[in-house]
């Protein structure tokens, strides 16, 4: 695992980027709002979010590397970094997840079955992933399975913390879902306009209907958003309602104006940092 080039490493702010920190981050503060509702003041447990945004580096950084063993290697700007420091981000890689399984005797016991099962899954999927040839229309099955990992782990495991499960989380937990859900369809529509011969959920669905099931979750989140901030009795919920609509805001920004986007895959910034907004209603 040693560096492919012999240059030494020179940090650049979009490194950050590339090693799926702007994802940690979203998913680290999506997971600190979640865990506050229904009214702002649920006890946070500060070991859980270190392990989660550890486990988030950890998968991303060793999805990319696998990506990178495939005989057609990808061609985003990301995997490129990965490729030229292969032997840092092992190491970084290596490093998140052997520290959150050392850290993972600290959380709660009733989070440890939970836990088990995502590590189980996660597991799986990459495993999986790795064996699909890239020119496969099974690839269009990353991106349901993908945003379930990342869903479950980040929201779901609020529900196994002990605390009561409001009716808010739950409904705002199935609108978080739809949200990454529609964050990486709209990655995958990109990626379509842009790299011709890729292979992934939105070239199987063609162009046509990418876009109603984008407007589909679009409408679908803000009505249920609405219903929330109406029918609560929390004005946390509410807020953390508002910040699920502009999240979808911006996802329909993005959709109806993609000559914007596109250029140096800036969506991939842009979607990633879309989940920062939640932190905003804490």
């Amino acid at each position: 695992m040693e560096d492919s080039v012999s240059t030494p490493y020179r940090f650049r702010p979009i490194h950050l980027h590339w090693l799926s920190l702007d994802v940690v981050a979203g998913a680290v503060l999506s997971h600190l709002a979640a865990n506050r509702l229904p009214n702002g003041q649920t006890e946070l447990n500060a070991w859980v979010t270190l392990i989660l945004g550890l486990v988030v580096l950890g998968v991303y950084t060793l999805d990319h590397l696998l990506d990178n063993r495939r005989p057609e290697q990808p061609r985003t700007q990301r995997h490129a970094f990965i490729r030229e420091h292969e032997g840092i981000v092992w190491r970084v890689t290596l490093g998140a997840l052997l520290l959150a399984a050392g850290l993972s005797w600290l959380i709660p016991r009733s989070l440890w079955e939970f836990g088990a099962g995502m590590v189980v899954l996660a597991a799986l999927y990459l495993w999986g992933v790795s064996r699909l040839p890239v020119k496969s229309h099974r690839q269009a099955m990353k991106e349901p399975i993908t945003s379930l990992i990342y869903a479950s782990g980040v929201w779901g495991s609020t529900w196994f913390l002990e605390n009561a499960v409001s009716w808010e989380s739950i409904v705002l937990g199935v609108i978080f879902y739809l949200l990454t859900f529609q964050s990486l369809l709209l990655f995958s529509h990109f990626e379509a306009i842009h790299f011709k011969e890729v292979y992934n959920l939105a070239r199987w669905l063609q162009r046509p209907l990418t876009l109603k099931i984008l407007r589909g979750i679009t409408l679908l989140t803000v009505i249920t958003c609405l219903v929330v901030i109406f029918l609560t009795d929390h004005r946390y919920a509410q807020r953390l309602a508002i910040f699920l609509l502009l999240m979808v805001c911006a996802h329909y920004w993005m959709i109806k104006n993609p000559e914007k986007v596109v250029t140096d895959e800036r969506f991939r910034i842009v979607g990633e940092l879309v989940f920062v907004l939640p932190a905003l209603a804490l």
